[in-house]
């Protein structure tokens, strides 16, 4: 600032010379013993040799997601193995999506492209969640909480989209209703383009080489740098999808069903599988049933 102060513009205004108004101070990284890093201690690693093991995305957003605003945190290099761990589900989901192209689909743009008649509780469910995510981690930006921001991506990213839905839009991948399986892959494409702009600010190559790479949402060949940061889906679009808060609500009591069920493998210490008896208070629709198959 005070360099600022001193080279910029001579002879300007003050309030014009002032390079940037908002400053971010980060917290201390320690070793293990507390001991604040460096050099003369010898207790730094070589970020150039953590990179060359990791790659410099999971270094950023290991980091990132272990230290809490305004506090020191102690180095672990297990936080950059789990951001490693990370930027391979996000590349294995890209790959798992290019990998339906067989079917001769193209990448969705926009959600124009996704047919509100044949969307599923799980589509609905998985467009509702992405809604929260993105003004949870546009909040967290703006108020400087990056940490919070990668924990709700990696929430998201992990559990929601890959754990839960993914696993789920097989039930209709797998099937022979073509119409379904593209209304499947234009929200698999929606989702997914629009959560490597999310990504990008923490995991910068991954997320360029993905949207770059004949991947959803490309708009046309640009850098995801050009693209638009993602924006929840208001009122009239949910309507247009027919989309109510009680969806989010109804995927939820599937796949609460679906661990109930796998807890129930895991307490009596079950290794193969099992026959499952479900009683529903009302009839199933044949892709609801599908669905609790697959998992």
């Amino acid at each position: 600032i005070m360099a600022g102060l001193e080279f910029m513009r001579p002879g300007e205004p003050l309030e014009r010379r002032i390079p940037f108004k908002h400053v971010y101070f980060t917290g201390i990284i320690r070793d293990k013993q507390g001991r604040k890093m460096s050099k003369s201690l010898g207790n730094s690693p070589d970020p150039l040799e953590l990179i060359a093991s990791y790659s410099a995305d999971a270094l950023r957003f290991g980091i990132m997601r272990s230290a809490p605003l305004g506090q020191d945190i102690c180095f672990d290099e297990k936080n950059v193995e789990l951001g490693r761990n990370f930027c391979t589900k996000l590349w294995n989901a890209a790959r798992f999506r290019q990998m339906q192209s067989g079917t001769g689909l193209q990448p969705v743009q926009t959600e124009e492209e996704i047919s509100a008649a044949l969307l599923s509780s799980d589509d609905k469910w998985i467009l509702l969640r992405l809604n929260t995510a993105i003004a949870e981690v546009s909040t967290a930006l703006e108020e400087y909480r990056f940490s919070d921001a990668t924990s709700t991506l990696y929430r998201f990213f992990w559990s929601e989209y890959c754990d839960w839905y993914i696993e789920a839009s097989k039930a209709v991948l797998q099937g022979t209703d073509d119409k379904r399986k593209a209304n499947t892959l234009a929200v698999i494409d929606f989702v997914l383009g629009h959560t490597l702009r999310l990504f990008h600010p923490f995991m910068p190559f991954i997320t360029g080489m993905g949207f770059n790479a004949d991947l959803p949402d490309n708009q046309g060949g640009k850098s995801i740098m050009f693209a638009v940061w993602p924006k929840p889906l208001d009122a009239d679009e949910l309507a247009h999808f027919g989309i109510l808060p009680e969806d989010e609500q109804a995927a939820n009591d599937k796949y609460k069903a679906v661990e109930l069920g796998r807890g129930l493998k895991s307490t009596f210490n079950i290794n193969k599988k099992v026959r499952f008896v479900l009683k529903p208070a009302s009839e199933l629709p044949a892709h609801e049933i599908e669905v609790l198959r697959i998992f």
